[in-house]
């Protein structure tokens, strides 16, 4: 199973199209990136290759390969590359790059190195703490009623951390891989079991209501 660590990962999926902003989102906007055809430019990338280091270093430290495999295998970075280009809002974009910066300032000062650069322990280390301070919770700048207050949950000090990380972790539990080795899916919930015993090997359910 992936490592977790203070990264609380295994409650319902978000949607992507809402966390991109997007109107709509096909299903093929979540299949594996296509292989370049010979003789055809190459694809437009929307993160540079140092902002692209730094996103796949973040994707591996927050679900690295453990007994399965993590999001790089996945390919979520590539995955998030290409929701930013085709689908995200033009605020999502914006909201998506000014989260980086952060998170390589946050390595820079601590061992004067990119976050990509940094051993995986190191990045965990790193990451944990900073995970916590940017999703501590704050009051809420606008004020928001009814379904609007129940979706938007509670207010947090870093919102573009937590929509970066909110997409690498849903788009990592979209994917095959994810759902056929991560979790145990019942695309059919068997019988309710009351008081069910979880240890450090239990892995979560997932069917058509997400994950459970």
């Amino acid at each position: 199973m992936t490592d977790a660590f203070s990264i609380h990962r295994r409650g319902a999926l978000a949607s992507i199209a809402a966390l991109i902003g997007a109107t709509a989102l096909p299903l093929e906007a979540l299949a594996a990136p296509k292989k370049k055809a010979r003789g055809k430019p190459a694809a437009k990338k929307f993160f540079s290759p140092s902002q692209m280091a730094l996103v796949t270093a973040l994707a591996d430290t927050l679900i690295p390969a453990t007994d399965t495999p993590g999001a790089v295998f996945t390919k979520a970075p590539q995955q998030l590359d290409s929701l930013m280009i085709n689908w995200a809002s033009p605020a999502t974009k914006a909201q998506i790059l000014g989260a980086l910066p952060g998170i390589e300032k946050m390595a820079l000062d601590a061992d004067k190195k990119p976050f990509a650069a940094l051993t995986p322990a190191r990045r965990k280390e790193l990451l944990i703490a900073y995970d916590k301070a940017a999703l501590k919770t704050v009051p809420r700048k606008e004020k928001l009623t009814g379904l609007a207050a129940m979706m938007a949950g509670p207010a947090v000090a870093d919102p573009a951390y937590a929509k970066l990380k909110d997409l690498i972790i849903t788009l990592y539990y979209t994917s095959e891989v994810a759902m056929t080795q991560e979790v145990i899916y019942e695309h059919v919930p068997g019988p309710f079991v009351p008081s069910l015993k979880i240890t450090p090997q239990t892995r979560p359910f997932a069917g058509v209501g997400g994950l459970g």
